[in-house]
This record gives structure tokens, sequence and C-alpha cells, in this order.
């Protein structure tokens, strides 16, 4: 297959009317089907939608696409790929600020001159592209009511491996937005590889609610089954976050196999179900679980092994990963069947770089093998390759990685196009920081979010997780370091205050000070409590240590109560 094109609609002559996509959610403890489409009708929409863009005169250039949940989306979505029209899934903007201004970069970075969205939509982002100056050169459709063609008027573009696809912009981004250029082959190897990783099913059943707009939520849920041949039960991850029983629901009535979402999503996943909630659940048919896009955590593993095991879920239905948007997704993976590796290492090694097996060390969740992609462990700073148990960034080469992002050349010489020491390359350049045992790939942090004190390497994760641990009303958290004549650790902390019982602020900011300091220690801590929602998050729930950071120093949290050191303290206004 020379195009992701030729491998959909070859699925489709194979299984056009036997295989099907539903958009589901609750009403009254009830699942609802809203919407559902066979492969023959989601490819009749695509042709359709396809020939009408060729008319538009978009060829090569991009689109922003800007829907609900739905499979408007992915119709539209796919017709992009049937026209050689670059698709730019996007978050609907809302009143936020922050949203807003990160859809008109966007437009910007891309060259946008057309909005793709539906007629709920269409007069909120017109009135907003007016309001914001874009009215005049870019134009706002909503493709559920235009005309569209007849499919048969589509004429197949014959994309290549090395055809654009689509952009996948990084979360986080603001007026600054960095879109990542995936192309056909880097769409047909990723797909491929999870492909694989799931045993290589002749049929399947998915069943989530990642967003659509992400590079998991994308290629890991919404295109694998079109690729794979299965089928999927989808929901909106607002009706997840407002209703986490959805989820194992959707899992036990359609006998969902596989599942993938974040660490974080599990989390909230056990403390959101209730125990009333588990009756009729039946989640046997589930057999593999991603759990990626950030570090994944042994008390996550097994606290769903304790909530959901009396309904079904099995501990080897694990598959933790690694991935990201600039290797269209998967790095590597868990197989099906095999479980999670979990590994104990020394504590003061792996501050010092190095990874030795411990029987009483820390424990770490191993984030499975590459399938087709090669993976080093490099020294950033002398690009030399390290041998296993050493720690250093993750380097990756293969047919999934991007073209590079869009208009920036100097950022993808720099991340893409890395050698080693050698001159074997080109690799990129994750950022992230790890290293191999025994195959597996272990993840430890972010290279840029790393703290270094007195010798020792910190992880912002690791303190994260501890300070939650401290007491029920400690929720998400932010841990990076401050340079004031040394390294500084400083934690801000969100707190649900009816969780307090009969600790006042300062009570909770000194024992969560106190017990970081003994757990890491580190000569002293420095807590700021802030309200539900201070910390900042990407869409995807992700922590932005780095935002974090530059909030703190310049002053504009608003805290409940700190506890910093003087060096700090007359470094950081405080609003005190």
């Amino acid at each position: 297959m020379t195009s992701f094109v030729h491998h959909l609609r070859a699925q489709v002559a194979r299984h056009g009317d036997d295989r099907w996509y539903a958009l589901v959610d609750e009403h009254k403890g009830e699942l609802v089907e809203l919407e559902r489409a066979t492969f023959a009708e989601l490819d009749g929409r695509a042709r359709s939608a396809g020939a009408w863009l060729a008319a538009a005169g978009l060829d090569g250039e991009a689109a922003l696409l800007l829907y609900p949940t739905g499979l408007e989306f992915l119709r539209v979505f796919l017709g992009c790929l049937y026209s050689r029209v670059i698709a730019v899934p996007s978050p609907l903007p809302s009143t936020d600020p922050r949203a807003l201004e990160r859809a008109e970069g966007i437009i910007k970075d891309a060259d946008i001159r057309m909005v793709l969205t539906d007629t709920a939509n269409a007069p909120m982002l017109t009135s907003w592209l007016r309001e914001s100056g874009l009215d005049g050169r870019v134009t706002c459709v909503a493709t559920d009511a235009a005309a569209m063609p007849d499919p048969d008027a589509w004429e197949p573009p014959e994309p290549e491996p090395g055809t654009p696809a689509y952009l996948q912009y990084t979360s986080g981004s603001t007026s600054e937005p960095r879109g990542v250029l995936l192309s056909h082959g880097n769409l047909l190897h990723n797909s491929a590889q999870i492909y694989t990783i799931l045993g290589r099913p002749e049929d399947g059943i998915g069943a989530g609610w990642l967003p659509h707009y992400h590079d998991m939520g994308l290629v890991g849920l919404l295109l694998q089954p079109l690729y794979a041949g299965g089928s999927l039960a989808f929901a909106s991850p607002v009706s997840f976050v407002m209703r986490p029983a959805l989820w194992p629901r959707m899992i036990s009535r359609y006998r969902a196999q596989y599942t993938v979402a974040p660490n974080f999503a599990y989390e909230w996943l056990v403390r959101g179900v209730k125990d009333e909630q588990l009756t009729g659940l039946d989640l046997s048919s589930l057999t593999w679980a991603l759990n990626g896009a950030e570090p994944v955590r042994t008390s996550t593993l097994e606290k769903v092994v304790r909530r959901f095991g009396e309904v079904g879920f099995r501990r080897g239905a694990w598959a933790p990963g690694y991935g990201m948007a600039e290797a269209t997704l998967l790095v590597t993976g868990t197989e099906r069947g095999r479980g999670p590796v979990v590994g104990r290492f020394d504590p003061a090694a792996l501050e010092q770089d190095r990874a030795e097996p411990a029987a009483e060390g820390v424990e770490l969740v191993g984030c499975g093998r590459p399938i087709d992609l090669t993976v080093r462990i490099v020294h950033p700073e002398s690009a030399e390759s390290l041998p296993d148990g050493r720690i250093g960034e993750i380097w990756v080469a293969g047919g999934s990685i991007a073209l590079g992002y869009r208009q920036r050349a100097e950022a993808t010489e720099e991340t893409f196009r890395a050698r080693l020491a050698t001159g074997e390359g080109p690799f990129l350049r994750t950022g992230d920081l790890g290293f191999v045992h025994d195959g597996e790939l272990y993840v430890t942090g972010r290279l840029k979010d790393l703290i270094i004190v007195n010798g020792r390497n910190i992880y912002p994760q690791d303190v994260e997780e501890a300070s939650r641990d401290v007491h029920p009303a400690a929720r998400a958290a932010a841990a990076f370091g401050v340079e004031a004549g040394r390294e500084h650790v400083v934690l801000v902390q969100e707190v649900r205050p009816k969780d307090l019982g009969e600790l006042t602020y300062a009570d909770l900011a000194r024992r969560i000070k106190g017990e970081l300091a003994r757990a890491f220690g580190l000569p002293s801590m420095n807590v700021v409590l802030v309200q539900r929602g201070g910390v900042g998050k990407t869409t995807s729930g992700k922590i932005q240590r780095r935002r974090m950071r530059e909030t703190f120093l310049a002053g504009r949290i608003a805290p409940l109560h700190t506890e910093l050191e003087p060096e700090l303290r007359a470094l950081i206004p405080t609003g005190e």
C-alpha cells in the first residue's frame, strides 16, 4: 500500500457493511447510541467531502477542523485524506482566551484559509473570526449543511507515502503553536505497529473517549479500527469526565477487546465510579488496555485491578506504552497478552543516571518494546549511544517519524535530524529521559523538567505523586526547580477544601513540606497551595510544569498559603 487512502479503500471493500462506528453517551444510567455508521457509509460521505474539497481548490493546503466529538469529524478528516488537503484537527475554541489564542495561532501558523465545522458551532466560529479580524482571509463552512457532490464524483488523488496527510499540533501551545507534519507513510507505518501490538486481530471492537484532536485519540482510537478492520464505540471526553462509569459501561455493553488512555484517566476512573455502578459490569472481554502519554504508575495499575477485578478486569490486560506526536503516536508498546513489566531499581543509582536492579528498590513500569523503530539511549550532550542500564535521552528512528515541524526549519533540524557522535542518523530527539533493561524501555522523565539538587536527579513526577499521597485534600500538583543561589524545589499543590477535615491550609502545607523533604532526602521543600484548577494542564491533562514555573516566577499565582524558603520569599511576589 502506498498511502493510508489505499489501505482504507481496501478495508471498505472488505468490510464495508459489517464494521461500524458508534457515538454513545449515557442518559439516566443507560447507554444510548447517538450516531452509527458503517465503513461503507463513512467512505461514501468521505468521498463526497473529498470531491467538494478538491473543487474548492485546497489541494496541498491546510484546513482547520473544529468539531465536537462525533462522526462528522471523522467523515471530513477522511475527506481531507481523500483530496490531498492537509487536515488540522483542533479543539473547538471556547470562551477561554487561551483556547481562542491557540486557534488563532494555528490559523496563522498553518496559513489556514478554510475552517470546517458543524452547523451548531458555525455561528460562534464565524463571529469569533470576525472579531479576530480573520474573516476576510478565512472562510468558515458547516460541512453537515453544505451541498456535497455525489460520492462517485470523487477522483482518487493518488497520494504517495511522502504526501503530507495532516498536522498534529502539540498540546500546550498557544500563540506560537508547533505543528507536526505527518505523511501518509507515517500514518501507515504507525498504524501497522499498533496493529501488531494488538495481535493482528482479524476483527475486534474498541471502546474509548479520547479527543480526536490528540495523537492518541486520533491514531490510537479513531483511526485504528479502520486500519485493522474492526468496530469502535466512542464517547465525548466531556461525557467521560462528567460520568466516568460511561467508559467501563461501553466496554461491557459492546464486549470491547481494547481501549486506550493516559494514566490520569485511569486514576479518574477509580475515583469516579461508585460502588453501585459496578453492578452489571463485565470487563472480561478487555484484553488490552493501553496506558501511555505520561508516566505510568504502578500504583495506578494496582488500583484499577483492585477496583475492577471483581467485574472482570485482569492485570494481564495492562499494556503500558510510550509515544509522541513527532513519532505519529506509538514508539514502544506492550503486546496483547504479555501484561505489564514492573522493575525495581536502586533509587540512589537512578539519581546518578544508572539503572541498577534492587530487590527493595523503586518500582518503575516498563513501556514495552519497539516493533519496527530503532530506539537508542543517548547522552544528551555528547551524543554518545549509551549501553543498557544507563539513563539518557531517548532517540528514535524509522518510518513513523514525522516530516518535521511546519515552517520551523531550525527546530526541525535540531529535533528530527540529530546524529550520534559516530555520525549515525538521522534520529528524532524526544526530549524524554529513560533507559533500557532486558529489552524493555523505561521512561523516567522530561529532560527539560529534570531538577538537579546537589548532583542528584529529582524527577518532578515522583514529587507530584508523593505529594498526592500525603493527604486526601491534595490533588494535582506541579513540581519544578528554581535557581536562587542554589537549586530549590517548588511544589504548587491544588487543594480540595472539603477534604481538609480539621486541618488548616498551613497544617497541610507543612505536612506536605515535611513529608517530601524526608522522602527525597532534601534539606527543604517549598510548597504553594492553590485552589482547584490552579495547576496548569494541557487539554490532554498533562501538567504544564514550565508554564507553572514561569507563572510562579512572575508572581502571578494566587496562593491559599505558602511555605517558602527565605531566598524564594525575597525573590517571588506571593500576594500574601
